[in-house]
């Protein structure tokens, strides 16, 4: 029998990060075909399955769950998984009940030989499916509340190059990037045989962190440093699924970001915690190691594959990759408004589900609030240096409400703005330098050096003084500027 997951799987395994179509694609008109047939003998039900299961291969789910249920019983798991990705996982909790009271002894044995690495336990489907279904019901009760500026769909081998940040927020990087970096004899040394996903490089370009994967399709998070003669140290391992995650129910980790208080990372991940197969978990790092991760929910997360969630502090925009949309080669850009507090939808509020599923990202806007400034700002940063040449003959780039962007201190108007501009690029400066020693510190206490114990937690202490600071040196700026 035909698992949907299975494709996701086995396409997981052998690229950690390419967003797929949820089964082998059909050509649009033969299963039209198959459907029109089926129509014409609605008693021949082998063949309200087949109908069903040709719509369900090209996502088109509410079709497909009519003719699943005109078939054989097999037709109520199809429904259930048709339902599952439409977001009716009460519809689809009903119709997996009704497959799993009449499946055959064979349909159960093959349900049972479910699993997400070839080497791992074998479980049965139904169950696996279940969970998933009571995982979506538990995130529709707490939907985030974002507003989503923009939606762009992109080339799936593209899109490193679509994620414009300001300096101050670091960079993502291709896995062709980090190959110039990570050498094939460093990457066997390491037991691996690909770097998978993007990667991310820190503000000063001294640190960045990837993925690799080993030949049984496992993969873990590492990180690189640059060392002061300009060569990059042996990377060190930071988690595998394993590790972070605390169980074996998973394969993958990846598309790390790290924001800029060097301590909340973001990536995605599949396994039992995931809704779909790559959901965004984000974690924070304490000492030497990464702590239990949080799934981000809805509508961040899909039964699809959502990753690379970044966050750009300077411009006030954030960013987040899916494939939700099942377009083929291609994966949708979502831009959206960060907030500090998390805020959720009321469960009772109209369309709840369509908020969820990002049906309308107008919908998700605040029509009293103009967006023009900020999208002015991400045009800017978009036209402006190439990628991987940061900042090419800029001293600087500062985002202003009024949507300018500026690179020199002649770009600011107010006299006051410049002298408050040139006290916030020192703290830049000196920020960055605590940034690489703090970075080096903790390389040197994972390398198995506790003496530096003391001097981490301290300048740790006096980053985070000094990272506030810059909150309000940036908004003397601004105040001066208007």
């Amino acid at each position: 029998m035909t698992r949907i997951y299975d494709f996701k799987k086995i396409l997981l395994m052998l690229s950690a990060l390419a967003p797929v179509q949820i089964l082998a694609a059909q050509v649009p008109s033969e299963a039209d075909a198959i459907a029109a047939e089926a129509r014409k003998a609605p008693r021949n039900r082998a063949l309200q399955l087949k109908a069903g299961k040709a719509l369900s291969e090209e996502g088109r789910f509410a079709e497909a769950i009519p003719f699943f249920l005109k078939g054989p019983a097999e037709g109520n798991l199809g429904a259930a998984e048709a339902s599952f990705y439409l977001y009716d996982f009460d519809n689809a909790d009903t119709y997996l009940e009704r497959y799993t009271e009449k499946r055959t002894r064979e349909q159960e044995a093959a349900d049972r030989n479910f699993s997400w690495l070839p080497s791992g336990e074998a479980t049965d489907w139904t169950e696996y499916l279940s969970g998933r279904i009571e995982m979506g019901r538990s995130m529709l009760d707490r939907v985030e509340k974002i507003q989503v500026i923009d939606s762009v769909n992109i080339p799936l081998d593209a899109v490193a190059r679509y994620i414009r940040l300001s300096g101050g927020a670091g960079s993502v990087a291709s896995p062709d990037e980090v190959g110039h970096i990570v050498s094939d004899e460093t990457l066997g040394s390491l037991g691996l045989d690909d770097i998978t996903g993007t990667a991310f490089v820190t503000e000063s370009g001294n640190e960045i962190m990837w993925t690799g994967t080993d030949p049984g399709g496992l993969s873990a998070m590492y990180e690189s440093y640059r060392l002061a003669d300009g060569t990059w140290d042996t990377p060190r391992k930071l988690f595998s699924y394993e590790s972070i995650f605390g169980s074996q129910d998973g394969a993958t980790v990846t598309s790390p970001f790290l924001m800029s208080d060097g301590v909340t990372l973001y990536f995605a991940a599949d396994g039992a915690e995931s809704l779909g197969g790559l959901d965004l978990f984000v974690s924070r790092r304490d000492d030497d190691r990464f702590l239990q991760p949080s799934n981000l929910g809805m509508p961040y997360n899909s039964p699809y594959n959502d990753y690379l969630y970044a966050v750009d502090e300077e411009t006030g925009a954030g960013f987040w990759v899916s494939d939700r949309n099942q377009i083929p080669d291609t994966v949708t850009l979502y831009t959206f408004v960060p907030s500090e507090l998390r805020v959720n939808y009321p469960t009772d509020i109209p369309g709840l589900t369509s908020y969820a599923r990002l049906a309308s990202i107008k919908d998700t806007q605040d029509p009293a609030k103009d967006y023009a400034p900020l999208r002015r700002r991400l045009a800017s940063l978009a036209q402006g240096a190439p990628k991987g040449r940061r900042n090419t003959g800029y001293d600087f780039t500062f985002a202003l409400p009024d949507g300018r962007i500026a690179h020199r201190l002649s770009d600011l108007r107010a006299p006051l703005a410049r002298k408050a501009m040139e006290e916030y690029l020192d703290a830049r400066r000196r920020l960055g330098s605590m940034q690489d020693e703090l970075a080096s510190l903790r390389a040197r206490y994972a390398g198995g050096d506790r003496s530096v114990s003391d001097a981490i937690l301290s300048l740790e202490q006096k980053t985070e003084a000094l990272r506030a600071s810059l909150t309000d040196l940036s908004n003397a700026v601004v105040t001066a500027e208007h």
